[in-house]
């Protein structure tokens, strides 16, 4: 099987796209480089943000080990190149069985009919109920652990809209925090995409589900997320919020597993 992988160039997309390629007969990295990376934060930003993404950044580092390129085929694109002809057409020589995408700009037309309904996407929140930026930061604001997860869905024109293929959560432990929880997210939700990868190879039906209305769901933006924001965070950090809702856990009504 082929296997496009339309990512970014941080440590977790490395290991995503090194994770696939692994167990793929035959990947093709399309990697747009994010300026938002820890590594280029700006001596304009706030210290305790630069902290922040640091701290990210060096979590990242010890859980996904090895992963600091990426192994096998890769394109080097410059952020929110994904959708340029000269992209299209690499792609489509390429002629992959499927499209993994996982913080790369959004796909957009041509690229979405050139394999439709086989572009799968890793969006690091639970959709429909939390949508936009850092969907994984806010549940620690608003002390909604229970909505900390991942949703692997098919992509279609809208952003994050797409079919449900699967939820994925976390085990949450004893001092867990934002950025140690972010990486079981992605590891596990990788584990969930070689299942659904192995279905397609094996010519099984992939089942998906249409996202739903909810009538508390949050949308956040890159502006929301303040040193104030941040300080909210270290505060409900130290006043035990993990450690709260491990003893006193709360499971969502409608979750999608793998079918």
């Amino acid at each position: 099987m082929k296997a496009v992988i339309c990512t970014s160039n941080g440590i977790r997309h490395k290991f995503f796209a090194n994770s696939i390629t692994s167990v793929i007969d035959e990947t093709l990295i399309i990697s747009e480089s994010n300026t938002n990376d820890a590594n280029q934060l700006t001596t304009n930003d706030d210290s305790s943000i630069i902290e922040h993404f640091n701290l990210r950044h060096q979590t990242e580092m010890e859980t996904f080990q090895n992963s600091d390129y990426f192994y096998g085929n890769v394109v080097p694109l410059i952020y929110r190149e994904i959708n340029l002809k000269y992209t299209f057409d690499i792609i489509k020589k390429f002629n992959p069985d499927v499209m993994l995408v996982f913080g790369s700009s959004i796909i957009k037309e041509p690229l979405l009919s050139l394999l439709p309904n086989k572009i799968i996407n890793l969006h690091l929140g639970l959709s429909p109920y939390y949508r936009g930026s850092g969907t994984n930061f806010w549940p620690f604001i608003n002390k909604e652990l229970e909505y900390i997860g991942s949703t692997i869905l098919k992509i279609d024109s809208g952003i994050d809209t797409g079919d449900i293929i699967s939820h994925v959560r976390p085990k949450i432990e004893i001092n867990d925090n934002v950025h140690t929880i972010g990486c079981k997210v992605i590891q596990e939700s990788i584990s969930v995409i070689l299942q659904i990868l192995k279905k397609i190879e094996n010519g099984s039906e992939i089942f998906t589900t249409k996202q739903w209305n909810v009538n508390n769901e949050k949308y956040y933006k890159n502006k929301d997320f303040t040193a104030e924001i941040l300080a909210q965070y270290k505060k409900n950090l130290k006043n035990g919020l993990v450690n709260e809702y491990i003893k006193n856990p709360i499971v969502l009504e409608k979750l999608i597993s793998l079918k």
